[in-house]
């Protein structure tokens, strides 16, 4: 199985850094949340796990091996990567979006081979897409645009996939649909890392959490035995009591 880690990454955009010094190991078949307030950099850390943004410092490494030696091919056949914006060629359909997943499969002809429609197949099935496979992406509601985009990365079948945000917009039972998914990619073997906002469905389904705050990784249970309430009220200025939240007064911490 692929190993993704980072030794004392750091990352950011032009002069400013925005991660610091992060060194973390992704386990195969974790599905691996990462949460934080905004601009606490998880966003910036997906992105650069995903080798879309260069390290300043550090190294992403696959099975040991720094990112930036695979070949963009190799790299993109390993990492698969669903943004947080909603982006398509406004043009396409939803099925010509989901064969942009086989993209670094395809030969000289362009074709794509038995295994890719049976892993484009796959996607369909499991991101409920079958009923607009025709219909262009830019007339769907955001909701829809979302799973369309979380399709087209699982036909990619990479060992590995970064998900930033993959359930806003959608309503609740599409937000629990999708978190199935990732957890099912885990049970085949497969490393998930996803950013969210929703600390509940965190603690449901994650085997891993990440928290992040400032640029850092400020807490990893590996365990998933649930985050400390000091850790929420510090982080995320919140009151967890009784499965109840409720915001720490301004003034208070």
């Amino acid at each position: 199985m692929i190993r993704l880690s980072a030794k004392n990454l750091s990352s950011g955009y032009g002069d400013k850094e925005i991660i610091s010094n992060i060194s973390l190991d992704a386990k195969p078949g974790s599905l691996i949340v990462l949460v934080g307030p905004n601009g606490s950099g998880k966003s910036t850390l997906i992105k650069t796990l995903a080798g879309l943004l260069p390290a300043k410092q550090g190294d992403v490494l696959i099975d040991d091996q720094p990112l930036q030696n695979l070949d963009l091919r190799v790299r993109a056949k390993q990492i698969a990567y669903l943004a947080q914006d909603r982006q398509a060629m406004p043009s396409m359909n939803v099925r010509q979006i989901l064969e942009l997943g086989r993209a670094p499969y395809r030969g000289r002809l362009g074709q794509i081979s038995h295994m890719g429609e049976v892993a484009i197949m796959q996607a369909i099935n499991y991101a409920d897409l079958k009923n607009f496979l025709h219909r262009p992406f830019s007339q769907l509601s955001g909701g829809e645009q979302a799973r369309v985009l979380m399709g087209r990365a699982l036909a990619v079948d990479a060992p590995i996939l970064l998900a930033d945000e993959p359930i806003a917009a959608l309503d609740p039972y599409y937000q629990l649909a999708m978190m199935e998914i990732l957890k099912a990619e885990t049970s085949r073997g497969k490393t998930v890392i996803t950013a969210l906002h929703d600390l509940s469905l965190t603690e449901k389904y994650a085997d891993e959490i990440w928290v992040m705050d400032k640029g850092k990784v400020v807490f990893n249970d590996v365990n998933n035995n649930g985050l400390p309430a000091e850790l929420v009220e510090q982080v995320f200025k919140i009151h967890m009591i009784d499965g109840r939240i409720s915001p720490i007064k301004v003034g208070s911490v």
